[in-house]
């Protein structure tokens, strides 16, 4: 009995199998971007043939390591679907493909994020008490602030649920005092900025 066959088989059109996988992976990363706002913030590395386990190693001398994730998407697509043409079917199946996706490396990114803010010593355990001035001061004093050209501050984005946002956008607006807090924390870290930059341009 012959091995399989090094030849194409007759009539077979790869390049349409090509076209609609790539419209397919395109389609679902585009969704989960916009189903995904945090998702859709990451940059994107460049495509590799293999992905490698990853290692941070913090000034304490902790080491965090993040082991790759498997993204699987189950596609139910009906003989007469096919047939058809039934592009509606095609896009829910591929909306559902960007939710199994999501539902994957969502949990799977807030968990290096996690570990890698507690083992850097950046992250800040609110106890249970609700988000506040004095919170969100304490959490800026934690990290390292950049600043662009103009010497603006580049502050982080505060990534929160649905449920807090809602209580941010209701609290009140900065008192005096505490936009001198605020202004003066932002000054520091001006002042540390400036002195990384020139500790680097030394080397």
């Amino acid at each position: 009995m012959s091995g399989p066959s090094l030849h194409p088989r007759p009539f077979a059109l790869p390049e349409y199998g090509y076209a609609v996988a790539k419209f397919v992976h395109d389609g679902v990363s585009r969704l989960m971007e916009a189903k995904d706002e945090v998702w859709g913030m990451i940059p994107r590395a460049e495509h590799s043939e293999t992905i490698p386990i990853t290692q941070n190693t913090m000034a304490s001398g902790e080491v965090v390591q993040n082991n790759p994730v498997v993204m699987e998407a189950k596609f139910v697509l009906g003989y007469e679907d096919i047939r058809s043409c039934n592009v509606d079917e095609l896009a829910a199946q591929m909306d559902s493909a960007a939710d199994q996706n999501l539902a994957v490396v969502m949990p799977h990114f807030f968990d290096i994020l996690s570990r890698t803010s507690q083992a850097a010593g950046t992250a800040t355990d609110c106890g249970g008490k609700p988000f506040s001035f004095e919170l969100y001061l304490a959490s800026l004093e934690k990290i390292d602030i950049e600043f662009d050209e103009k010497g603006n501050p580049e502050l982080p984005s505060l990534i929160v649920s649905p449920e807090l946002a809602e209580r941010l956008r209701a609290m009140p607006a900065f008192t005096s005092e505490q936009k001198k807090l605020l202004d003066d924390l932002i000054e520091k870290k001006r002042r540390e900025y400036n002195a990384r930059r020139r500790s680097r341009n030394l080397r």
